[in-house]
């Protein structure tokens, strides 16, 4: 049964763990299912509330001189128009995240030869596999930050970069998300980006919920995504979607 929330009831979730909650969960809607999921297996009701989809751009790429690709995200590829498939097939693929190399063989390309676990370990880990000056093929998404590319310069590659994916503002919450949020029986939403993060208080704003929004626990899979929630954020020990159950649970 959902808890109407309070002083007290905040209080005592931080001393213990606090399990069955009703959590608001705003990513795009295929990875929102699948955080949903992990959430009910733990024994929590989720309220999906998409604040942005996914969508493909619709890019035309021309590989030409590039030695390789790489993706950040399997959205890269979920997306990716499948006349380019041909162009960059026999091209050695490099990504981050194992969901993003399932991604590339389920559309036909060969298996990356190499998957970081974190951009940040991209450009150092794929160095000795490409000489110095190689050109590369960046499928990238059009809001991101420029550290991979910035990386990837400091270690002498070219880049070529296609957007070829966009996450697009929804503008409204699900109903059922706004009614909870209304009535008092939304105990967290989980934040994966500081896009997303600040796109569910848009919405909570626009919906005149902004005092129910601050009422809930806000957790954050890093500090980038907590950066516009100020006292409202807290921030999972480990950026990814185990440590955001952690942080949900141990509150």
């Amino acid at each position: 049964m959902a808890r109407a929330l309070g002083a007290a009831s905040s209080t005592s979730c931080r001393q213990t763990r606090c399990p069955d909650m009703r959590v608001i969960v705003t990513r795009a809607r295929a990875d929102a299912e699948r955080t949903a999921t992990a959430l009910r297996v733990r024994g929590h009701e989720v309220l999906l509330s998409p604040v942005l989809e996914i969508v493909g751009t619709c890019a035309l790429i021309d590989p030409g001189a590039a030695q390789a690709v790489i993706a950040t995200s399997a959205h890269a590829f979920e997306t990716l128009a499948p006349q380019i498939l041909a162009n960059i097939r026999t091209l050695p693929i490099f990504v981050v995240g194992s969901r993003t190399a399932k991604a590339a063989l389920r559309i036909g390309l060969p298996a990356p030869r190499l998957t970081a676990a974190r951009a940040s370990d991209l450009a150092s880990q794929m160095a000795p596999s490409l000489s110095s000056g190689s050109r590369l093929l960046y499928l990238a998404g059009r809001d991101r930050k420029p550290d991979l590319e910035n990386a990837l310069h400091g270690k002498g590659f070219a880049i070529d970069t296609a957007v070829v994916y966009e996450a697009r503002a929804l503008g409204t919450l699900s109903p059922e998300a706004a009614s909870a949020l209304a009535r008092g029986e939304a105990d967290a939403v989980l934040h994966f980006s500081r896009r997303s993060a600040q796109l569910f208080l848009d919405c909570a704003a626009k919906g005149n919920l902004s005092a129910e929004a601050a009422r809930l626990r806000h957790i954050c899979i890093s500090q980038d995504a907590a950066a516009d929630l100020g006292a409202l954020a807290q921030v999972a020990q480990t950026p990814d979607s185990p440590g955001l159950f952690r942080a949900l649970e141990q509150m």
